[in-house]
């Protein structure tokens, strides 16, 4: 049995506590209620071991809340990211629909060249070496939105360093862990 359904008080305040770390912007963004929050929980446990989100439009929610009662839905909307031990973690696609909605802080970004690009699809992390723009304020642990060349968001990652440790870097040392990646969905089993 799997459940869809608008999240409650305390997913919600995981979700809260996440995008209040990427920005107030972000957080202040949510609260205009022009979005919903939805979560998926596969009861069985055999694809996805932790809660799902998905964003709806306001608008769109009134249609869902409708069919939930007669259908079972396993997704709707964007599927933003998920929950896993009390900490809602973001999905390339939640980052890039932050991209769009121009609230993704300029803090939390690097751009790599076409050399890192590759790597990081394969699933490796961010060293010195491939990183062409770096923001002067990162700090250690700050989650980072990665874009390639083109401008386009690859990869999620989590600062292994501050700004300001950069510059004594060797060119082989990790400034980012990669979190996820476009190139997770073509290296994950079928």
């Amino acid at each position: 049995m799997n459940t869809f359904r608008l999240i409650n008080k305390i997913e919600n305040s995981f979700i809260t506590n996440s995008l209040q770390k990427l920005s107030t912007e972000v957080l202040s963004y949510f609260k205009k209620k022009d979005h919903r929050f939805y979560i998926f929980i596969n009861d069985e446990q055999t694809e996805s071991k932790f809660p799902l989100i998905y964003l709806v439009p306001y608008e769109n929610s009134n249609i869902l809340e409708e069919k939930l009662r007669n259908e079972n839905i396993n997704a709707a909307g964007i599927y933003f990211g998920f929950i896993k031990k009390g900490i809602f973690h973001l999905s390339l696609e939640g980052a890039e629909f932050l991209r769009n909605q121009h609230i993704l802080p300029n803090s939390n970004k690097i751009t790599i060249n076409e050399e890192g690009e590759k790597s990081i699809l394969y699933g490796n992390d961010i060293l010195k070496s491939v990183i062409t723009m770096i923001p002067p304020k990162l700090k250690k642990n700050n989650l980072i939105a990665v874009f390639n060349q083109k401008n386009e968001i690859i990869a999620i990652a989590r600062a292994t360093i501050d700004s300001s440790s950069f510059q004594n870097l060797k060119s082989n040392q990790r400034v980012a862990q990669n979190l996820v990646d476009k190139g997770y969905y073509l290296r994950k089993r079928q």
